[in-house]
């Protein structure tokens, strides 16, 4: 990705704060729920073939008919093919595979709690952006944070060491859309289309053909759930809000508020799954929020 002249980082509106942090909420809440919709359907009888399927093939179907009115908006066939591999293939395809290997605590640490650091990386090396004093200590102790949730995950399996191998690659794979989508201003409808369209013309036929799949021994009732919900809120709605937010706050801001969500999704899986809930997850979750909440009040001093 070449690398744009981008202008000093202006005061933020008090209206683009206001929007900003309400997607960024949104995303915090779809991501939250993601981990554990996708951890309950890749323990049962579905296959993460599956899961993908239902998520392209739903959303795909919903936002073809916006990219036949728009088409790519501008952007070159291969700045739309990089948004689709990272957002559209990478990361789900990734993600369903851990899901299958490591609980949905280990997908909080090792997907949306190292998203900020390989977001701040990406944005120094590709936007040039450089981190404040605010949003570095915000950072240092979003990681820390991610660091106490990571302390239960030694000694793991080699099958969830895997799965947590997958998680980072997921979370590297979403951040490089982050920093495309912010270079290249892309509005968050046109994304949305481009991702979901494009991966269903490029997954399903490769499902369709060669890939085993387990729908038949599911539940109808959980198809239309996870179909509903990977294709509409996980895709949809999570690509609408989290491409706004980035458009609003930038890369950096809106991916340290998503740090959150490690400590919810570990919290939440107590009752929905039955998973456990080590003293080092709260600690982290203290953390995080802490560093979130630094990176929020820095943006409100932003603020014009």
């Amino acid at each position: 990705m070449r690398k744009p002249a981008l202008a000093p980082r202006l005061a933020v509106p008090r209206r683009e704060l206001l929007v900003g942090l309400t997607c960024a909420a949104i995303v915090v809440a779809v991501w939250t729920s993601f981990l554990l919709v996708s951890r309950a359907g890749a323990v049962g009888t579905l296959l993460p073939f599956d899961m993908a399927a239902l998520r392209f093939g739903v959303a795909g179907l919903v936002m073809l008919p916006l990219l036949l009115r728009s088409g790519l908006s501008g952007l070159r066939l291969r700045q739309a093919l990089l948004l689709v591999v990272t957002a559209g293939l990478g990361f789900p395809l990734l993600a369903y595979a851990a899901f299958a290997l490591a609980p949905a605590a280990h997908g909080g640490v090792m997907m949306t709690g190292t998203l900020p650091l390989w977001t701040a990386v990406l944005a120094a090396l590709l936007l040039g952006e450089r981190l404040g004093g605010a949003r570095l200590a915000s950072l240092v102790l979003i990681l820390l944070g991610v660091a106490a949730l990571a302390a239960p995950l030694r000694g793991a399996s080699a099958a969830i060491l895997a799965g947590d191998l997958l998680f980072a690659g997921a979370s590297l794979s979403w951040a490089v859309y982050t920093i495309a989508a912010r270079a290249w201003a892309v509005p968050p409808l046109a994304a949305t289309a481009i991702v979901a369209v494009g991966a269903a013309v490029l997954y399903l036929p490769v499902y369709l053909l060669f890939l085993p799949k387990g729908l038949a021994a599911t539940p109808w009732t959980e198809l239309v759930g996870q179909g509903l919900f990977q294709g509409i809120i996980a895709v949809i709605v999570s690509l609408l809000a989290f491409t706004r937010a980035v458009a609003a706050l930038g890369p950096g801001p809106t991916t340290m508020i998503a740090a959150v969500v490690p400590g919810l999704g570990a919290v939440l899986a107590v009752p929905v799954l039955g998973e456990r809930l080590e003293a080092a997850a709260v600690l982290g979750l203290v953390l995080v929020s802490l560093g979130m909440a630094g990176s929020v009040l820095a943006l409100m001093r932003q603020t014009r």
